[in-house]
């Protein structure tokens, strides 16, 4: 049986109508990452369309030797998954972000695990929004061969400082620009100078994943704006549209 028969764990990433009774689907599987496919007939089917929502975990099976797949079965593999309030938004974000940054049919099963353990952990309110996006994000960057080094000089290979400020380029990573004097008032403090400025303070508690200190969670998030944004274009996300709202 060719491997793409065999049922696959798969998310639903986007769904929209095609032609009068069939779906065009945007899948994220374990095995074959993310790629699209024609449901035929699942239109106007109550129990297909409960089946084929987002967060509900699928094993799917599809056909097809050209980019565009024809889907064959679809079954839940478990309970939905959900969620309400801003986590909702916080899926869209995650969904947005697999569509808009992951290359199709290229597998990323370390990545699929963690978009189900932080749809879960979303669900059960078992973790704040804020560390549990920067961690996946982390994650999809890493998986996209863009990982950031928190810990380390981009331009020397020197071990970040406290009490440094760093410049970041997202295609090569931090440089230190500057050392705070000692004899400040609070010492190893600077001033901001702007989005692509972060003190090493920060980037050592990002390397920790410790988003608890003051002032990390906002520079975590500044900095994942800087780092996804050669690689989105200048089409904004929707789903930032929707937090703001």
């Amino acid at each position: 049986m060719p491997d793409e028969l065999k049922p696959e764990p798969a998310f639903v990433l986007h769904s929209r109508p095609y032609r009068e009774t069939s779906a065009l689907i945007d899948f994220f599987s374990r095995h074959h990452g993310r790629f699209r496919a024609v449901a035929k007939g699942v239109r106007g089917s109550k129990k297909s369309s409960r089946i084929l929502s987002l967060y509900t975990p699928l094993l799917i099976t599809w056909s097809g030797k050209t980019e565009l797949k024809t889907l064959r079965h679809a079954e839940s593999s478990g309970s939905p998954i959900l969620l309400q309030g801003d986590r909702l938004y916080c899926g869209f974000y995650l969904n947005e972000l697999l569509l808009r940054l992951l290359a199709e049919h290229d597998a990323h099963i370390d990545l699929f695990d963690q978009y189900l353990h932080v749809l879960t952990k979303l669900a059960n309110n078992e973790i704040p929004m804020e560390p549990s996006l920067r961690t996946f994000e982390f994650r999809l960057l890493d998986d996209m061969g863009y990982g950031l080094i928190f810990d380390t000089d981009a331009e020397t290979g020197d071990a970040v400082v406290p009490g440094g400020r760093y410049w970041f380029d997202p295609l090569t990573g931090f440089s230190l620009k500057e050392i705070a004097n000692t004899f400040s008032s609070p010492p190893n403090t600077l001033p901001p100078k702007g989005a692509n400025w972060f003190s090493g303070n920060e980037l050592l508690a990002m390397h920790e994943g410790n988003f608890d200190e003051p002032g990390v969670a906002s520079a975590a998030k500044r900095l994942m704006r800087l780092a996804f944004q050669p690689h989105i274009g200048n089409a904004p996300l929707k789903s930032r549209a929707l937090f703001k709202k």
